[in-house]
């Protein structure tokens, strides 16, 4: 009788997985970073904003955090050399040579965390790829207020995003 139950249970997991080509939906999961990553980005200089995207894929929904700041700078240039030298005494290294427009960052004190800074006047607008459309709808407007209100050129975007390991 036991070997019956464990065949009929290896079976309907056979049937399972092949039923949904092998995702992991049974057990969906979340990505993100530490709130406490978040709380100290916020320290980088005034939030205008804050807000997420969200991308699901194969059980896993990874949501990258987003806030948008003023670190007091004078031009895109300005605002992005000060965002990243606050960012660079936190223990924040660029994963490539900083780019002019975006600069992808990580830290040793959170594992598996990167950020990415960018002007706002270049930032395109994450999206979830038609996941959660009512937040990309959001997310849209929100950023379409703030270009229009930031006519100075001086406030960055800091996405924030935990890579799950491969």
């Amino acid at each position: 009788m036991r070997t019956g139950l464990v065949s009929a249970a290896v079976a309907f997991a056979l049937v399972a997985s092949l039923a949904t080509g092998c995702r992991s939906g049974f057990l969906p999961s979340e990505s993100r970073v530490a709130p406490e990553l978040i709380a100290d980005l916020r320290g980088t200089g005034r939030v205008l904003a804050a807000t997420t995207t969200e991308w699901y894929w194969d059980g896993l929904t990874e949501i990258t955090d987003i806030l948008v700041v003023d670190v007091g700078g004078s031009s895109f240039r300005d605002a992005l050399d000060r965002a990243l030298g606050i960012l660079r005494a936190r223990g924040w290294k660029a994963e490539n040579p900083p780019n002019l427009w975006r600069t992808h960052l990580k830290s040793d004190t959170w594992v598996n965390a990167y950020i990415a800074v960018e002007p706002l006047m270049s930032y395109d607008v994450a999206t979830s790829d038609g996941f959660n459309e009512p937040l990309d709808a959001s997310n849209m407007i929100l950023f379409k207020r703030l270009s229009e209100q930031n006519t100075s050129g001086h406030l960055v975007v800091l996405e924030a995003e935990r890579r799950t390991a491969t």
